[in-house]
């Protein structure tokens, strides 16, 4: 199972604690990334899904917020059952 942490570190002995952990490929440290960065890269995957599997026209933010209810109610499924 994979979880996202966001860490503050405190004292230098965390990081280099958290760099052995990431050496020995417990953890991955990634660069944190604006949220502005995030929402382009979605937006620039959904006008790719569009455009591969021929949808012409934009998603309003009621069929992507209607869209995202539904896979997660479907993941949230699939873990009740497993």
């Amino acid at each position: 199972m994979l979880k996202t942490m966001q860490i503050e570190i405190i004292h230098p002995k965390a990081e280099r604690i958290l760099k052995d952990l990431a050496a020995v490929e417990l953890i991955h440290i990634g660069k944190q990334e604006s949220l502005r960065s995030r929402l382009d890269r979605l937006s620039q995957s959904v006008e790719q899904h569009q455009q591969k599997h021929g949808l012409p026209e934009r998603l309003s933010m009621d069929e992507i917020t209607k869209e995202v209810k539904k896979v997660r109610t479907e993941r949230y499924a699939k873990r009740k059952k497993g």
